[in-house]
């Protein structure tokens, strides 16, 4: 079988860490979040939330207080990807099961279509984790004045590379169980 466009994009996908002095437009900003929005999510609650950070200012005090968010600089944008938990109270009540987790399945569903999108448009990202450390979802929720029933899940860095790695081999047959482990 020969890849298609998709599968090329998705085995060729690379983390870009460095970023170019060069804004990303409003038009691939909403591509970018359309994709994200684009995600399956459990019972189409679709709990994202996204958060557009672009002030200078305020990209600053997450560098400064997010340790894996160094690389965050005037060329890139952060896309704040949050859940919305309070959406899964309804549910819990009636199967008695506490369904709360699901956002960050779903959330990280649209993480990976904003990271894919990103991509396939000739942009580089980075995702860069807050949940479940609570000191880093603090730091955001002051920082962002988010909401208690909103979670930030992760920070994604987007911006136009200043260089693009080469994409790593990551398959490996040991990992991959036919009926039972």
């Amino acid at each position: 079988m020969v890849p298609n466009e998709s599968i090329t994009n998705i085995l060729t996908r690379v983390t870009v860490r460095k970023f170019l002095d060069k804004a990303v437009s409003d038009e691939d900003l909403q591509v970018l979040l359309q994709a994200a929005m684009s995600a399956p999510s459990s019972m189409n609650l679709q709990p994202w939330h996204f958060i557009v950070v672009r002030d200078e200012a305020l990209k600053q005090q997450m560098k400064e207080h997010l340790p894996y968010a160094k690389m965050i600089n005037k060329g890139c944008i952060g896309v704040v990807v949050c859940g919305d938990v309070s959406l899964y109270e309804h549910i819990n009540k009636v199967d008695k099961e506490d369904n709360t987790l699901y956002w960050v399945q779903d959330c990280s569903a649209a993480s990976e279509n904003l990271l894919l999108a990103a991509h396939a448009m000739g942009l580089g990202a980075v995702w860069t984790g807050i949940y479940p450390l609570e000191s880093r979802v603090d730091k955001l929720r002051s920082l962002l004045s988010i909401p208690s029933n909103i979670i930030p899940l992760n920070l994604i860095l987007v911006g136009h590379p200043a260089a693009l790695p080469l994409p790593k081999n990551k398959w490996n047959e040991r990992k991959i169980h036919y009926d039972k482990f």
